[in-house]
């Protein structure tokens, strides 16, 4: 009677064992973590993208007359901090004069011009609605050099460096963008500028 007995304590320990082994060996199923969405501070924290600090925008003009002008500047900018403006562009300006000073007084003329050349500038914001800055700029232009011996004029193209200090309201347009209006003074104006007198007014608008 004893060996039955053992013979089944045998049987009962062999196969505890043989699934003990197989367990051991099977691959471990574990569930995988879920990710977490980014806390709010994260979020916070995250730098912006590129995008987000770039705006497009610029100047434009037009006027009709004894004089005719026709104005683009696009430029592209990028805000080092949410104060700090500093970008670059391309200004285009067509000019047209029936009417010109000279040093016998008024003179029926017809003048072309198209003045041309590339910009760099900064803005710096101040107290949230004001602004500084300066723009430096390289213009292509023809220069209309009145000849006093022969009483006419002589034309020669030249180019002419123009540096700009300005300043005056900026109002913000969406979450990146900025309307500027102010006035800006050329600091190397002389009578090669392509600009006739040193002032300017300011109307730009960036996004």
């Amino acid at each position: 009677m004893k060996k039955p007995f053992f013979l089944a304590l045998f049987l009962i320990f062999g196969f505890s064992q043989a699934f003990g082994q197989s367990d051991r060996f099977k691959k471990k199923n574990t569930p995988k973590q879920e990710k977490k969405p980014p806390s709010e501070q994260a979020v916070a924290e995250a730098p912006p993208r590129l995008m987000d600090r770039i705006i497009f925008g610029g100047g434009a003009g037009l006027s009709f007359g004894n004089n005719t002008n026709i104005f683009l500047a696009p430029q592209i900018g990028y805000k080092v901090t949410d104060n700090l403006t500093v970008g670059a562009g391309y200004m285009y300006n067509y000019a047209r004069w029936t009417v010109i000073w000279t040093p016998y007084g008024t003179q029926e003329v017809d003048f072309t011009n198209q003045i041309h050349g590339p910009n760099i500038f900064a803005n710096l914001g101040i107290w949230e609605t004001l602004f500084l800055g300066t723009q430096i700029e390289y213009l292509n232009h023809d220069y209309y050099r009145y000849n006093l011996l022969r009483g006419s004029f002589d034309i020669e193209n030249t180019w002419t460096p123009v540096w700009f200090l300005q300043g005056g309201y900026m109002q913000k347009v969406g979450t990146k963008g900025q309307m500027l209006i102010g006035l800006r003074i050329n600091l190397l104006h002389d009578i090669d500028s392509p600009y006739s007198t040193s002032w300017a007014p300011i109307f730009q608008v960036y996004f």
